[in-house]
């Protein structure tokens, strides 16, 4: 991650894949935003066990008004849902959500630096519940608190000096969410993946966009997936059509 800090996305990408490997879990998602939004975009970065037919949490609005929301954002520790079907804290509404997303159990935790929460990041069970492992809360923990908050927190103060409206692009309520079309709906994604999204835009495939970017293929994969969040599309051929669709987008 320490190689990545002038790219906050690939950095992202590091940090889910690591932890979901570390905690075996069946995914990691995470999100940039604040605790007096009103609502929490998650999936800015996902990581998803590739042996398991894990859906994406991302693609959504997630009031953040909510009273999980709240006990994330406000909670000195990382929360744990044990059971996401027997929880009182979860409103119906967050419960249909979470379950069309097939999570069992649940870490969430905010990033924080001195001047406040800055993003959540939740590592989800989708096979079974959250093993009962004394040390696992212990390392999800740790790794938030020592490792993630001030190495994605330096990383985006990087990504902002040098794109000032990198600031608007990492906003948790993007203009995608209600369904703009316009020039002015780039703003949500960041300098790179707009990079990306004009490649993939131009009929590249994967391979040939990372050999362009010199990037992995796995964080073209991750990069395309927070574009299909932002832009509300489930497909790459959809993400065409809609890049299409954009005025102003220069292929």
């Amino acid at each position: 991650m320490l190689l990545h800090l002038d790219d906050v996305t690939t950095c992202w990408s590091i940090a889910t894949r690591w932890l979901r490997d570390t905690l075996d879990c069946q995914r990691v998602d995470t999100g940039f935003g604040r605790p007096d939004d009103e609502e929490y975009f998650p999936g800015f970065a996902e990581a998803k066990n590739g042996d398991y037919d894990v859906p994406s949490f991302g693609g959504f609005a997630v009031d953040n008004r909510d009273p999980i929301m709240r006990a994330m954002w406000a909670g000195n520790k990382p929360v744990v849902f044990a059971d996401i079907k027997q929880d009182r804290r979860v409103t119906p509404r967050l419960r249909k959500r979470m379950s069309g997303a097939r999570t069992k159990s649940k870490f969430g935790a905010a990033l924080r630096t001195n001047g406040g929460g800055f993003g959540l990041i939740c590592a989800d069970w989708t096979e079974h519940l959250v093993p009962n492992e004394a040390d696992l809360f212990d390392r999800f923990e740790q790794t938030v608190t020592d490792v993630l908050s001030p190495i994605i927190a330096v990383a985006k103060d990087i990504t902002e000096a040098q794109d000032p409206q990198a600031a608007v692009k990492h906003d948790a309520v993007s203009v995608f969410h209600y369904g703009r079309r316009g020039s002015g709906a780039l703003d949500a994604l960041t300098s790179a993946e707009i990079e990306v999204a004009r490649l993939v835009a131009q009929g590249l495939s994967y391979k040939e966009i990372a050999n362009i970017r010199g990037r992995s293929l796995s964080t073209i994969d991750h990069q395309l997936r927070s574009i299909r969040s932002k832009m509300g599309v489930s497909s790459t051929p959809n993400l065409i059509v809609s890049l299409s669709n954009l005025d102003g987008f220069d292929i």
